[in-house]
């Protein structure tokens, strides 16, 4: 014999909420990263004169600009196709878009769906976040080599 509880949608707004902090706190990491890869290249611009003649600039800059890309790829606005029924974004909403599902086994199939889209989401910036981080710290790694090679 099988039991329902009080709220069956209770489960899926926790996680809800969850995947909407996480996503918040990957966008706040974004931000924080393009200013710590801006502050990386001003030392390296500065001293690029000093540099060997065979490394171009485009090629001393190509990390850095990868990782501009992945962090505004992360900070993207993402709107799916899927749930987009039951999620509007639009700009001009009425009150009657925002109608209150009386079907308890309905309202726990939208709920699934918007946990899958915020999940799928979620998984993309904290993807393009470690590919982010990944290259920063290469790069950090190879423009501390090289300005040693230039102290040297």
């Amino acid at each position: 014999m099988t039991t329902k509880s009080a709220d069956e949608t209770l489960p899926f707004r926790n996680l809800i909420a969850g995947y909407t902090d996480a996503i918040r706190v990957s966008d706040f990491k974004a931000n924080i990263g393009i200013l710590f890869v801006a502050f990386m290249m001003g030392p390296l611009l500065g001293s690029y004169p000093k540099f060997p003649h065979y490394l171009p600039i485009p090629i001393v800059l190509m990390p850095f600009l990868t990782v501009y890309f992945c962090l505004l790829v992360v900070l993207m606005p993402r709107y799916p196709k899927r749930g987009r029924k039951n999620f509007v974004i639009s700009r001009t909403a009425q009150p009657s878009d925002f109608t209150p599902n009386d079907d308890a086994d309905k309202e726990v199939e939208i709920l699934k769906t918007r946990c899958a889209v915020l999940s799928e989401i979620l998984y993309w910036k904290t993807l393009f976040l470690r590919l982010a981080f990944l290259i920063a710290m290469v790069a950090i790694v190879i423009t501390i080599l090289l300005l040693f090679y230039i102290w040297l």
